[in-house]
Parts: C-alpha cells; sequence; structure tokens
C-alpha cells in the first residue's frame, strides 16, 4: 500500500524547466502521441519502444508503485486537463490560476486605464494564468453583459502583450496574443463596433502566423466568421467555415464541427434557404456531444424546428418537436416556449400560439434578453393580426418598443419599429409590412 499522488504531487515532480519533454510530448513517436495524455496506455508503449525511452526520462521521477496506480495516473490526467484548459503544457503555470481571482479583486476598484497601467507597472500581475482567466470571464460575459465583457479582453491583451516570451515560449504566447485579440474583437463586434472588430481580428491573424495556431486558428477564424455573418458577408463566412471545419476534421474534434454546423445553420437561414438550414442543425445535433453540451443538442434540434415552420414543413416540424426531450434550463425552455408559438401559429392555433409566445416574453425578460422578448413581441403581433385582432397588434408594437429600449438597441431598430407606427397611423398595416419589420429587427440584433 502507497500513498497515492495528488495532481499536486504531480505538479512538483514536474516543475522543471524541461517539462515538455518530461511529460511525454518531446521527441515521442507519433503513436505515443496519439495515446498522450492517457498515461497508462502511453506507459505501457513507452517502455517498449526504445525512441519513446529517451524521451520519457523524466518518468524515472516517479516511483514505480505511482506509475502502475491508476488512481495516481488519474490524478496525473486531472493535471493535463488543467494545463489543456490553460492552453499551456508547462506544469508550472497551473499554479497561476489560483491567483487570477485575487488578482482581479486588487484590480476592480480601478477604472480600466488604471487596471492597464498597474498592469504594466507590476511584474507579478504578468501571468499566463491571469490572461486565460480574464478571456474566460469575457467570453461568459459576451451575451449578459458586453461591456464587462469588452473591458476583460481589452486587459487580457494588455497582460499577453507583456508576457515574457523566454518562459513562457514565444509561439504558445503568439497564439496567446492571437486569441486575446480574437475575444476583443468579439467583444467590440456584439457592441456593433465593426470597425474595432476588424482592426484587432487583423491583429489576431497577424500573430497567429507567429504561432502554432492548431487551438488558436480556428478559434480566431470561427469567431471572424460571427463578424462576417453581422455584416452580412455570408459567403465570406461560409467559406471561413470550411476552412475551420478542415482544422476539426484532422483533429477528430467532431463537438466542435457540430458547433461550426450551427453557425453554417444561420447563415443559410439568413440566406432564405430554411429548408438547407434545418438538415444542417439535424447534421450539427448528430456531430455535437451530449455528454459535452446536452443543450446545445437540444438547441440544434429547436432550431432545425424553427427552420422546417420557416420552409413550409409544418407536419415535419411537429414530429420533430414534439420527439425533443425535456429541460430544466431557463434559456433551452423558454426557446421551447417560444418554437411552440411559431408551431401553433403555423398551425392556424393563435389563441394558443400567444400563449406559448407569452410565456417565451417573460422568460426572456426575467433572463435579461430583452432584444429577444421585443422579437417574441413582433411574434405575438403576427398572431394577433393573423387572429383579426388589430388592436392587440397596436399594444404589442408599442411593448416592442419598450423592450428595444430596455435591451438598448440600434438607433436603426427604433427607426424600423417606426415605421410600423406609420402604417397603422395610414391603416396599411398588413401581414406583409409585419413580416418585413420582424425581419429587419431581428438582423440588426447582435449576434
Amino acid at each position: 500500500m502507497h500513498r497515492h499522488w495528488t495532481y499536486r504531487d504531480w505538479l512538483d515532480a514536474y516543475d522543471g524547466p524541461d517539462d515538455l519533454e518530461v511529460l511525454g510530448q518531446g521527441h515521442v513517436c507519433a503513436e505515443a502521441h496519439a495515446l498522450w495524455p492517457s498515461l497508462e496506455p502511453w506507459i505501457a508503449h513507452a517502455s517498449t519502444c526504445e525512441r519513446c525511452q529517451s524521451a520519457s526520462v523524466g518518468l524515472q521521477l516517479v516511483p514505480d508503485e505511482v506509475l502502475s496506480c491508476s488512481d495516481c495516473l488519474e490524478a496525473a490526467e486531472f493535471l493535463w486537463t488543467i494545463l489543456r484548459d490553460l492552453e499551456h503544457f508547462e506544469p508550472a503555470v497551473a499554479r497561476e490560476l489560483p491567483r487570477a481571482e485575487t488578482f482581479m479583486e486588487e484590480l476592480s476598484p480601478l477604472s480600466l486605464d488604471g487596471q492597464v497601467t498597474r498592469v504594466r507597472a507590476e511584474h507579478r500581475y504578468q501571468q499566463w494564468g491571469f490572461c486565460q482567466w480574464l478571456l474566460s470571464t469575457s467570453r461568459q460575459s459576451w451575451q449578459s453583459d458586453p461591456h464587462l465583457s469588452l473591458d476583460r479582453a481589452a486587459l487580457a491583451v494588455v497582460v499577453a502583450d507583456v508576457l515574457d516570451p523566454d518562459y513562457y515560449h514565444p509561439q504558445w504566447l503568439a497564439d496567446l496574443q492571437a486569441k486575446a485579440h480574437a475575444y476583443l474583437a468579439n467583444a467590440h463586434r456584439i457592441l456593433a463596433e465593426f470597425g474595432a472588430a476588424e482592426r484587432h481580428f487583423l491583429i489576431a491573424e497577424t500573430k497567429l502566423r507567429q504561432g502554432v495556431g492548431l487551438q488558436a486558428e480556428p478559434r480566431v477564424l470561427s469567431l471572424k466568421a460571427s463578424l462576417l455573418i453581422d455584416q452580412y458577408r455570408y459567403n465570406e463566412a461560409l467559406a471561413l467555415l470550411d476552412r475551420v471545419e478542415t482544422f476539426h476534421s484532422g483533429a477528430g474534434a467532431t463537438h466542435e464541427i457540430g458547433r461550426l454546423r450551427l453557425q453554417r445553420a444561420m447563415i443559410l437561414r439568413a440566406l432564405d434557404r430554411p429548408l438547407e438550414a434545418a438538415e444542417e442543425n439535424l447534421r450539427a445535433a448528430d456531430s455535437l456531444s451530449l455528454e459535452m453540451d446536452p443543450d446545445l443538442v437540444v438547441a440544434a434540434h429547436q432550431n432545425a424546428v424553427a427552420c422546417l415552420i420557416q420552409a413550409g414543413q409544418t407536419l415535419r416540424a411537429r414530429q420533430l418537436f414534439d420527439g425533443l426531450p425535456p429541460s430544466t434550463t431557463p434559456n433551452i425552455k423558454t426557446r421551447r416556449h417560444w418554437v411552440a408559438g411559431d408551431l401553433l401559429r403555423a398551425e392556424g392555433r393563435f389563441r394558443r400560439a400567444s400563449e406559448s409566445y407569452e410565456r417565451a416574453r417573460q422568460g426572456l425578460s426575467e433572463l435579461g434578453r430583452y432584444y429577444d422578448a421585443a422579437l417574441v413581441t413582433m411574434d405575438m403581433a403576427l398572431a394577433a393580426y393573423a387572429a383579426g385582432d388589430d388592436r392587440r397588434v397596436v399594444t404589442c408594437a408599442e411593448e416592442a418598443s419598450v423592450l428595444l429600449v430596455r435591451a438598448a438597441a440600434k438607433h436603426e431598430a427604433f427607426a424600423v419599429l417606426t415605421l410600423l407606427f406609420r402604417a397603422i397611423e395610414r391603416q396599411t398595416m398588413s401581414r406583409a409590412v409585419l413580416e418585413s419589420i420582424r425581419e429587419r429587427l431581428a438582423t440588426l440584433q447582435p449576434s
């Protein structure tokens, strides 16, 4: 019986200058690369391969009973998981992540300019782990708080730019800088600041050419595709997504391929090719991992239902919708009510459609997604118009206007809604007018 190693024990054992080779990713054979980071089969192979034996000399630091213990090897794989999330493979970097939140607590009383000045002046903030933590919080805030997302990404860019390339490796550092600029670009995109977004994407792509690019390049390009979509440059976006899918196919990253297919489906729907979009959403659902993100799989099926409704295939949409699994996730539950409203409206069941739309609107408002709530309200207006309730259409237009204010929508969105009020005043309102205004409002929403 021996004391089982924790991931910290592995961290202490490999906390040296040649950690990359020690961990078996140096001059090993292709078969060993394919087995890593599952240590048990990797060790079994390395013990019989002459090339790998010379590269795995670091394993001599580890007692035999540890190398033959599944619990100890599981702890080593946990360390590798941390490093993979950090996108760096020197174990010493894993020590940096727990400090990141404390650093932000120290900096948070300062303005962004004050934070930047302090980070540049004090070496202790110049850590890879802090930069990755900033980028992670930026990503988490993309939709919920885009201004916070922008600040976090802007500070991450500064941290990445002042990191020591001799300590962190210049090519890995270039990848991190590319990621930071891409996240900052995406935050600008969400705020409809397209000029700034383009500038930072240009820097990100320049950094990619200096780095390794295996993880950074598909991430940067997929985010840039979102900018192209917002700029209605759909064909360019599709071409970019094809490039990204080539990366993920080579790596066998089927879940990431599924996410790309969701983006491609969005473009196809915007190009008024709803049936193709529905099929692409279903392909996305097949590629996405239920274990990694079950809600995303359900969302892909929900999107397919919406596209089938748009394509006029109401019966097929109903069959797919009735087979959707239940979900307790607020976003998914709310989206289900929205799709149900669309389906009921397509079936001519306008009163029940309005009830579903109302539940969706309430859920979206509770989630702070006021722009989506405004779009649902426009769908309610369409249902009311189809039911012959013109007074309810006027009420929905007024409610949508309030929600757009709460969403801090673009000026163009209010201008579009004004067209509806004019049509109501002039008694020229029609289903085509309502649908056109609703569609235009949807295109003005940052994705």
